[in-house]
């Protein structure tokens, strides 16, 4: 039986690929209602309390395929509080209920600019690409491994995954055939006091940068945050601020003490993201967010 994929169904195949590393390697928006994709089917969210999303499309150009993307919580926001963080494209998946032949995979490295090495889970490159057929009773799926080329505009690694079928010892044809495409992100792991520390780390850097830059009542806000004011009696105000606002003056005794008191011109320096405000301790005093 010919199974030969059509000239139109390449042409999807190749534009839905191109769509898909636009997102996932170029950082490009994603548009779950763009046509290329496909219709979209269902959408759900995978976590509770985080931002992921998994979306299923039926592409008619491509038919007796699923097509899948998902998307999770940007694991480089560091902040706490996960459900403020925003999501980002994480993994794709095309599978083929009936694969079809005559999809080239030389063609397939070329239009997704795939590497000659991939990167194991340890971050060491493997030169070549080809992993061999499977194990029984999958011994006719062919695995090919791929780093993609970062390219102009790449902003995060990429790694491809082709699964070809090989032609059984009885089919005359020899025709291989395609049933799989994933293509993932690869994100550093972190787990959440991986990701307090991180955020240490930055809060430490933002405050030591903007502190040489003498923030002080009537400068405007570098940055929307959460800023803490001193004066000669040293952190008495905490305060958030929105990037382009100007500095207020600063309170002339310690917050926890209550009460008015005169303002006085002072000092900012920052604290944390607002993301971040619930949660944070300050001289005792707990954030609301």
């Amino acid at each position: 039986m010919n199974n030969d994929i059509t000239p139109s169904q390449e042409q999807a195949l190749l534009r839905l690929l191109g769509k898909v590393m636009e997102v996932m390697r170029d950082d490009r928006p994603l548009n779950p209602d763009d046509s290329a994709f496909g219709a979209l089917e269902s959408s759900r969210s995978i976590k509770p309390g985080e931002a992921g999303m998994h979306y299923s499309f039926r592409n008619r150009a491509i038919p007796d395929a699923t097509v899948d993307l998902s998307t999770w919580t940007d694991p480089l926001d560091y902040s706490d509080d996960r459900t403020r963080a925003r999501a980002v494209p994480a993994s794709f998946e095309l599978w083929f209920y009936d694969a079809p032949t005559g999809v080239s995979r030389r063609l397939l490295e070329q239009r997704l600019d795939l590497a000659g090495y991939w990167i194991d889970a340890a971050g060491v490159r493997e030169e070549g690409n080809d992993l061999g057929s499977g194990l029984p009773p999958a011994e006719l799926l062919h695995t090919y491994r791929y780093r993609a080329n970062a390219g102009e505009h790449g902003r995060f690694p990429v790694d491809v995954e082709l699964f070809f079928l090989d032609p059984a010892p009885n089919d005359s044809s020899r025709k291989t055939r395609l049933i799989k495409i994933t293509i993932d992100r690869d994100y550093p792991y972190l787990t959440p006091a991986m990701r307090k520390k991180k955020r240490e780390e930055q809060n430490q850097k933002k405050r030591q940068t903007y502190g040489y830059m003498n923030l002080c009542t009537g400068t405007p806000c570098p940055e929307t945050g959460v800023w803490e004011g001193w004066t000669d009696s040293g952190s008495t105000d905490v305060m958030e601020f929105a990037r382009g606002q100007i500095f207020d003056a600063v309170r002339s005794v310690l917050l926890e003490q209550g009460g008015s008191c005169p303002m006085v011109v002072g000092r900012w320096f920052w604290l944390c993201s607002t993301n971040e405000k619930s949660g944070t301790v300050w001289k005792g005093i707990e954030l609301q967010g």
